[in-house]
């Protein structure tokens, strides 16, 4: 009897890791359809607020700035409250928070319809709810990335990089939905209302199929009322699931506390991690601000078909990340990193340097699959380094890149002002070849 309720029980657990797995891509995939919506409505909110381009430009960045200013906060948050509320009620308050925002936008758009100017405030209201969510995706991005991360480390094998392909489709689903109730001449608040609703049902549906978190770290503090095996909130079989597999033995523990690193050391072993991470999220930022400016200004193309290099671009990082926990499986992270970073350099070069617009589309497309892993790789190194309460490196890394990614763009525009632009767009290829550096030190720090 025992032996058949063995493989009974491993099923069972086998199963619920599964689940658990889809679990977490659906908080990825709502977080992307969350904020994915906003983007067709921004032009709305300008016109509503009688906004010029440079007015807007500074409203809008209010998001990003909420964002960055989070610091290493949402590590002791996470440790305190544990990553699965952390991600079911920020979700829960994001969707009620961009719902207010858009609440904002129409209510400014009904006075200029009615031949009144809207209401000063109207305008503050809208960036201080941005600023909030700014502050607020930062937090649940890094609870849903240590759900990942978790699910990551109790399968043994990297699953992280689909996680993140969940997110685009969430990102391009609201997006694509936002730009249909435009056309409808939807309310924004009604589309966002609803588009919220329905994040909020799939988290609700799908929240109890988290992971517990990783048991506590000597100096991490409490553990989370929601964070032991114990919690009625997971299943039974997932939560036996990840205490079998985690790191709790006591020989583990002495281990790790043996070759646990200062506080300072630990931090140094972040550089390379944050440099990596940058460098693959500044793939983004050429895609998503530069391309299109790039190819119509030094190749001459009309807009239409100069916004197929973003697209390019964006494409092959969505077919990369579908495909990229199969190429970290079989090569390493290092190998991966290390690849993948020297193909966006030999793709952004391919863009900058050359007149053939095939050309120039498949180093878009080079770009966009080399970068794909990057991210949630080095997510999940920072997550790992010792020396550090649980959560910190994590939340370090996704903080850090977010400030390079408000400073990027800047850069390049003040460089611009003293040079012509391809020169100054060499900026991401020399970010891209730093990081290739850095995974080579990894290699010495041996990372695997």
């Amino acid at each position: 009897m025992s032996r058949l309720s063995r493989p009974s029980a491993a099923s069972a657990a086998a199963a619920e890791l599964r689940r658990a797995r889809w679990a977490a891509t659906f908080a990825f995939l709502t977080n992307g359809a969350l904020f994915g919506a906003l983007i067709p409505h921004y032009p709305e909110a300008k016109s509503a607020f009688g906004l010029g381009a440079g007015e807007f430009g500074l409203l809008v960045i209010a998001l990003t700035l909420g964002a960055a200013l989070t610091g290493s906060m949402p590590a002791p948050i996470l440790r305190r409250v544990g990553s699965r509320r952390v991600v079911l009620y920020g979700t829960l308050l994001l969707a009620v928070l961009v719902t207010g925002a858009g609440l904002a936008v129409d209510a400014a758009a009904a006075a200029r319809e009615d031949g009144a100017l809207p209401w000063g405030g109207f305008v503050w209201v809208f960036a201080g709810l941005l600023f909030v969510c700014g502050i607020g995706d930062a937090i649940v991005d890094t609870a849903q990335n240590a759900q990942g991360i978790r699910v990551q480390t109790v399968l043994r094998r990297p699953v992280l990089t689909s996680m993140h392909a969940g997110w685009s489709i969430g990102a391009a689903a609201g997006a694509g939905l936002g730009a249909l109730s435009v056309g409808a001449g939807l309310p924004m608040s009604v589309h966002l209302g609803l588009n919220g609703l329905a994040c909020a049902v799939i988290l609700l549906l799908v929240h109890r199929r988290f992971l517990p978190d990783a048991p506590s770290r000597p100096d991490d503090g409490p553990a989370p009322s929601t964070g032991t095996v114990a919690s009625d909130s997971a299943s039974p079989q997932a939560a036996e699931a990840a205490d079998r597999v985690g790191p709790s033995t006591a020989s583990d523990a002495a281990t790790d506390s043996a070759q646990t690193p200062t506080r300072t050391g630990a931090y140094l072993a972040l550089v390379p991690i944050v440099v990596i991470a940058m460098a693959g999220f500044s793939v983004e930022e050429f895609g998503n601000a530069w391309t299109s400016l790039f190819l119509q200004t030094e190749r001459g193309l009309d807009a239409a078909v100069a916004g197929l290099g973003a697209s390019t671009l964006l494409l092959a990082q969505f077919l990369g990340r579908l495909t990229g926990d199969r190429v970290l499986a079989a090569l390493g992270r290092r190998t991966t990193l290390t690849v993948g970073l020297s193909c966006v350099v030999l793709g952004l070069l391919l863009v900058l340097f050359t007149a053939a617009l095939p050309v120039v589309l498949s180093g878009l497309a080079l770009c966009g699959l080399g970068c794909a892993v990057v991210v949630p790789t080095a997510y999940a190194l920072g997550d790992e380094v010792p020396g550090l309460p649980a959560q910190t490196g994590l939340a370090i890394v996704s903080w850090l890149m977010r400030v390079a990614g408000i400073g990027l763009s800047p850069l390049v525009g003040l460089l611009a002002t003293t040079m012509p632009l391809t020169p100054a767009l060499l900026v991401f290829p020399v970010l891209a070849a730093l990081g290739v550096l850095c995974s080579l030190v990894l290699h010495r720090a041996g990372h695997r």
